[in-house]
């Protein structure tokens, strides 16, 4: 017996196959963000004990379906959470310095550089500068992935006491 997709999912390959642009007006839609402009803060966490500091904003485009990209932000001398998502990763360092921890694997990132961030593997991100913010544009298949598998993102919440956390 085959698994049906869910109505989501289905909405998302069936707009991808009509081969119709996803805005209204592509030419008229406000398409480009000024500079590091903040969005809407969609999280925010600080935990002194465990050294966390960071807020997440979504810079939202219009009709986005697959992507979504957020603003993240990290305190000098914190991080954000130890956590693991269903969706994948792009880090790309807009400004500042740090290391971004992807399994058991640390790897030091400064301006201009880009990592990634597969399923469901543990990571972190870490500012190592006690002085400046460290600015990473994070580019996720968040859109694809609730679609596929509904409203999993306050797992990956430790304020949320999500089982996807982890506070090592």
């Amino acid at each position: 017996m085959k698994d049906e997709l869910p109505s989501e999912l289905e909405g998302v390959i069936e707009r991808a196959r009509s081969r119709e642009p996803l805005g209204a007006d592509p030419e008229a839609g406000p398409w480009v963000r000024p500079g590091l402009a903040r969005g809407a803060t969609m999280y925010r966490n600080v935990n002194e004990r465990l050294g966390i500091d960071f807020e997440v904003d979504r810079l939202a485009f219009p009709d986005v379906q697959v992507m979504d990209p957020r603003v993240v932000r990290i305190a000098p001398g914190k991080r954000n959470e130890l956590h693991r998502h269903a969706h994948e990763s792009l880090f790309v360092v807009l400004e500042g310095e740090g290391e971004v921890r992807v399994g058991e694997r640390l790897l030091a990132v400064k301006t201009g550089d880009v990592a990634f961030v597969p399923r469901w593997i543990f990571h972190q991100t870490r500012n190592t500068s006690t002085e400046h913010e460290l600015v990473v544009l994070a580019v996720t298949d968040f859109g694809f992935t609730s679609a596929l598998l509904g409203d999993y993102d306050r797992r990956t919440r430790q304020s949320e006491a999500g089982p996807d956390t982890r506070e090592d």
